[in-house]
């Protein structure tokens, strides 16, 4: 009879749930020893729509009142410290309370047509500019966390999952921005969803028998071996040797 299914008054825990007979039968069994692997800590991941403004055309041109977009085209995306070098007084992904904050920087451009009143026809223009933006991605943690050894060594991943621009439209300057800037500008908005990974050498506990787990064999003698063997899956057969070649040809084949 199976003892891990039955308590320390020896009532029968057969009608348990499979994680409470498990839970019993693994602190009767198992205990903690500390070790030092890598570990995944936390993981999380966010959308973002971000809205950028485009004053002038490559030409350095304003906007003309009248554009209107037909094509918006985000690109370059890159993620300082991961995919490119940290620059002077920039700062690499790093874990932050609750979030693991980077930056990211792309370009965004703008295809729009136009009635150009010098030539009296419509003419296709251009808009385009680069942008950098600070992000936070919130994460949720792995089992508590890590117990970094050294927490200034943990790894951050950070990946893209979405990035597109999802929305161009002709706007009047919005408020906020100085009246020397142009009366018109594109917003655009651009979409990017992340995911972002946090792990480093943690302290972590790894299940032991608390004392022998398993049966071992006995030492086999010199001069002694063990045959080969495996437990046969059918309780019935008819079983026949070089010696008796055709037993089994009977009808009905006889039993051992």
């Amino acid at each position: 009879m199976n003892d891990d299914f039955f308590d320390e008054t020896g009532e029968d825990t057969t009608n348990l749930g499979f994680e409470d007979n498990f839970g019993k039968c693994y602190h009767k069994k198992f205990i903690c020893t500390p070790v030092i692997m890598e570990k995944v800590c936390a993981s999380g991941r966010k959308c973002f729509h971000d809205i950028h403004y485009l004053f002038e055309n490559e030409a350095g041109c304003p906007i003309p009142t009248d554009a209107c977009p037909i094509n918006c085209i985000a690109s370059n995306l890159k993620i300082i410290g991961v995919n490119i070098p940290v620059p002077p007084g920039g700062a690499p992904p790093r874990r932050v309370g609750e979030c693991i904050i980077f930056t990211v920087s792309y370009r965004v451009r703008v295809f729009y047509e136009f009635f150009d009143t010098a030539i009296e026809s419509i003419e296709m223009g251009t808009a385009a500019g680069c942008f950098d933006r600070e992000l936070a991605v919130p994460v949720n943690n792995f089992d508590g966390g890590c117990v970094l050894c050294n927490p200034e060594e943990n790894e951050i991943c950070v990946r893209r999952i979405n990035f597109d621009c999802i929305r161009a439209v002709v706007v009047p300057r919005p408020a906020g921005f100085p009246s020397t800037f142009p009366p018109y500008a594109i917003e655009v908005t651009v979409e990017k969803e992340f995911f972002a990974l946090e792990s480093g050498r943690s302290i972590i506990c790894m299940p032991t028998c608390a004392k022998k787990c398993i049966d071992l064999p006995f030492p086999i003698l010199p001069g002694e071996c063990v045959p080969f063997e495996k437990p046969a899956k059918c309780s019935e057969f008819c079983q026949e040797t070089d010696l008796e070649p055709g037993r089994c040809a009977q009808c009905p084949p006889p039993q051992p």
